[in-house]
């Protein structure tokens, strides 16, 4: 009798790589969602909670600025469709309501150390729901350059404005000019174009198509939204500062916008903090102590840092009830065609 052979057959390569997808299918989100909740813990034990018992707010002016700072969240939405658009992706309509929601997940993925945690959530989620991964990869990393080269070109140009702010260390004003200058270099399609290039050759990746890539009228078009949205977010922040300090003047108010906007694009330029945590808040006092007190513009600081987190909370609700009640359960988990292609 010959002997029967126990070896066993290995699991054809197609095979392998289709478990290994689903693992990571399952596993991926569980660790954005776990580190969002993780770093979102930390972010709050951070806060002085003992300086914000003692603000005295105006309720009125949070509304506004409440409302003021959720549009400028959905105007956000906006600019990424026009992107996207703008670089070839076809079907997004009818998909508002998930990649909104997609978008809003992503959108906190900014309080997970490292500046592109909310650039791979979306090209990750959007994916799912069959848009091209190309274009939400060019779509996310030109959305972070405009939105540094605009909110600080409109920082730079409140800010120089003002006698006040002549007083600043000259090297300090520098630094905001040459980080101006570095971003609208980075913004030059093919500058743009050769850096994501060079990146995708380290990551031996294929090259760019060229339908994905962005022409000037994209960059163009979404820098002057961008500064829109800057200023809509600046004035919100102003809302804020005035619930909390009353005494502000009508005639601070591009000051207050340009501070706001000073401070959030240095925050998105250092990558090794959370949300910003910290580089917000020292340019923001450091440029609000010249309009205020600095004991109050200290409180202004720690205000804004938990408003802005509660506005970011009520964005993702308010992204996620609409799915809730599509029809047929196409919730966040529902494919949509794109490009031409179903989703895999």
């Amino acid at each position: 009798m010959s002997e029967t052979s126990t070896t066993e057959i290995p699991a054809p390569e197609g095979k392998r790589r289709s478990g290994l997808r689903r693992f990571l299918g399952k596993a991926v989100p569980i660790v954005f969602y776990v580190l969002l909740v993780v770093f979102l813990v930390l972010y709050l034990r951070s806060v002085d909670w003992a300086q914000l018992a003692e603000a005295d707010w105006n309720w009125g002016w949070v509304a506004v600025a409440t409302v003021i700072s959720l549009g400028f969240r959905y105007w956000g939405v906006g600019i990424w469709f026009f992107l996207l658009r703008r670089l070839g992706a076809t079907g997004l309509e009818g998909s508002g309501v998930t990649l909104t929601y997609v978008y809003a997940k992503s959108w906190m993925g900014r309080y997970i150390p490292g500046a592109a945690t909310w650039i791979i959530g979306k090209v990750y989620f959007a994916s799912k729901h069959g848009v091209s991964k190309a274009r939400l990869g060019v779509s996310g990393l030109l959305e972070g350059a405009l939105q540094i080269a605009a909110t600080l070109a409109l920082a730079l140009v409140l800010l120089l404005i003002d006698p006040r702010t002549h007083a600043l260390d000259p090297w300090l004003i520098a630094l905001m000019i040459a980080a101006f200058v570095g971003c609208v270099v980075c913004l030059v399609p093919q500058v743009f174009v050769w850096l994501i290039g060079l990146a995708l050759r380290v990551l031996r990746r294929q090259p760019l198509s060229d339908d994905v890539r962005p022409s000037l009228g994209t960059v163009l078009g979404g820098a002057g939204l961008y500064v829109a949205g800057a200023i809509l977010s600046g004035s919100a922040y102003y809302f804020i500062t005035l619930a909390v300090y009353p005494s502000l003047k009508g005639t601070d108010a591009a000051f207050v916008i340009g501070a706001a906007s000073m401070a959030s694009a240095i925050s998105m330029l250092a990558v090794f903090a959370p949300g910003g945590l910290g580089v917000r808040e020292g340019v923001q006092a450091l440029l609000l102590s010249i309009v205020m007190p600095v004991p109050i513009a200290l409180v202004v600081v720690v205000v804004t840092r938990v408003w802005s987190l509660g506005v970011d909370a009520l964005f993702l609700l308010c992204a996620a009830v609409p799915t809730w009640f599509r029809r047929g359960g196409a919730g966040d988990d529902a494919a949509v065609v794109h490009d031409g292609a179903p989703a895999a």
